[in-house]
């Protein structure tokens, strides 16, 4: 299998079959379809357009552990084009938006699939830039400050577009850059899982008091799960203090009956009551066991809470939920691996 993967052209042709396969199970008629795959289309945007803002963060300030995983990062960016298909078969399903039937300047079908097409194509565009640029070199930050840009309005527009609008009047000003930063914190994370698959464990040989990169990625992790709480409070406190309908009903629906109460329960801890007390301590920032638990706690409240956005509104089809969803993540895993294998190769 591993060999298969690195023969030239495998990966685009696997690519392709795979945006085939999510097309005939997204089109096909049944109940549920469109949800399942938004569901899907919402996670793993974050997850990729994360992974790269990482790399593009690392490299604006200079961060030593981003020359360990760069190219595993960076090797997820032709995932934005297969991305930017997905989202086009959405058309069909888009009258599940409450405002599909009285279009406005803002809210219309055309404009709507329009904008969030251009900006994941340019995400790929930028990406792909930055990707191209030496790790050290002339242009470098430049690039990875445009992406940065990009990334900023897409995860927003994701946010206000794909998610926000499913409940119109809803308005969250705090939505979008709730998502970039819940972005980020999941790029930070899949880079420590990296980071531990690549290198094993932090050098043996390092000088007492010394940070790996690994210990470098624990703190970012650990800065970034009580920024994601200071927005989650920001955001509950200005509901409860301002008690407004519109918004009091968003958060109503999801604590009112189970299993979603218990499912935004489990958000939390999986964000911020897993990783803050996790990785309070410096040793366990080196520990290989609980950075990794805490990465996959925050990848797994991202997926979670994209659940709990969507299950009021929008029906499921599990069988079509589990073919996107292992679809992509096979996906992901190739093009990393594929990624990792042109680092050795260079090496």
């Amino acid at each position: 299998m591993k060999a298969f993967l690195e023969k030239k052209g495998v990966l685009a042709a696997l690519i392709a079959a795979a945006g085939a396969l999510l097309a005939i199970v997204t089109l096909e008629h049944g109940p549920g379809k469109g949800g399942s795959l938004l569901f899907s289309l919402l996670f793993f945007i974050a997850v990729v357009e994360g992974c790269i803002a990482a790399a593009a963060a690392g490299a604006m300030v200079n961060a030593r552990w981003v020359g360990s995983v760069r190219e595993e990062l960076l090797s997820v960016s032709p995932l934005l084009l297969l991305l930017s298909f997905l989202l086009l078969l959405l058309i069909p399903f888009l009258d599940i938006y409450p405002w599909a039937g009285t279009p406005g300047i803002w809210l219309r079908k055309d404009f709507f699939i329009g904008r969030n097409l251009a900006f994941l194509l340019l995400a790929y565009v930028a990406a792909r830039r930055f990707a191209a640029a030496p790790a050290d070199g002339e242009g470098t930050k430049s690039r990875a400050a445009w992406y940065l840009l990009v990334f900023v309005t897409s995860q927003s527009l994701a946010a206000f577009d794909l998610v926000m609008s499913l409940e119109y009047p809803w308005i969250s000003a705090l939505l979008g850059g709730y998502f970039f930063i819940e972005a980020l914190y999941g790029g930070f994370a899949v880079s420590a899982i990296l980071c531990l698959l690549l290198h094993q464990r932090p050098p043996a040989d390092s000088a007492p008091g010394s940070r790996s990169d690994l210990s470098d990625l624990s703190i970012l992790m650990f800065g970034f799960s009580l920024m994601w709480a200071g927005l989650f409070f920001a955001q509950f406190l200005t509901i409860w203090y301002g008690n407004l309908p519109e918004e009091v009903g968003f958060i109503a629906r999801r604590l009112s009956a189970s299993p979603l109460r218990e499912l935004c329960v489990a958000v939390l801890f999986l964000l911020f009551f897993i990783p803050f007390p996790a990785l309070l301590s410096t040793r366990a920032k080196s520990n290989p066991y609980v950075v990794s638990a805490v990465a996959v706690s925050i990848l797994s409240g991202i997926l979670v809470e994209r659940y709990v956005f969507l299950a009021p509104v929008v029906r499921f089809s599990p069988v079509a939920g589990a073919i996107d969803f292992a679809l992509l993540l096979l996906l992901f895993l190739a093009v990393v691996y594929k990624g990792s294998r042109g680092t050795a190769t260079k090496a």
